[in-house]
């Protein structure tokens, strides 16, 4: 049985100072890099309040390793990162189109940060 039914992807433009280490984090002019990674899901993923948890975890870790460096200790970068991790989220449920999915979302995105 497979799992590729369907599938969110959560695409962003992240900068260079995102994807690479302080050092290079610094350079003046960093580039723009697309990162992008696939949530597979199914109806099964859409039927149950915990499955839909589940789903929901899965493209928050999927934005968080698209976006990464939210813990930075550089303002800059780790605000960026909050703002790319919060609209791949965004995406990737609009891409979805269900409303529990939506509501759960609405429900942890002030928690989040």
């Amino acid at each position: 049985m497979t799992r590729c039914s369907a599938l969110a992807a959560l695409g962003i433009l992240a900068t260079a100072a995102l994807l690479a280490s302080p050092a290079i984090a610094s350079a003046a002019q960093p580039s723009a890099r697309e990162a992008r990674t696939n949530v597979y899901y199914d109806q099964r993923d859409l039927s149950t309040e915990r499955a839909i948890r589940s789903l929901y975890l899965r493209i928050v870790s999927a934005a968080q390793e698209v976006c990464p460096g939210p813990g930075s200790k550089y303002e800059d970068v780790a605000a960026a990162s909050k703002l790319c991790q919060r609209r791949a989220i965004a995406r990737a449920i609009s891409q979805i189109g269900n409303g529990r999915l939506a509501a759960l979302d609405a429900q942890i995105e002030p928690y989040r940060g």
